[in-house]
């Protein structure tokens, strides 16, 4: 059986465990919901892949791992 100091103890680390989730929320919200309009050259270098996706002439390069 759980003692009352047990009990405390874990409700005092739920509250914690919750507000440490919901500061990952905020976190989530503000770099993935709330984007920010994209930049010029972002949306020509979109253009250019989708214009070269329809054309087939996007090429796939291997990833070079820098270490």
């Amino acid at each position: 059986m759980t003692t009352e100091s047990e009990l405390k103890e874990i409700r005092s680390l739920l509250l914690e465990l919750n507000r440490k989730v919901e500061g990952l929320n905020q976190l989530m919200k503000k770099r993935l919901i709330e984007c920010e309009e994209p930049l010029p050259d972002e949306v020509e270098a979109t253009k250019e892949y989708k214009n070269d996706k329809k054309s087939k002439t996007l090429q796939l390069v291997p990833w070079k791992k820098s270490h």
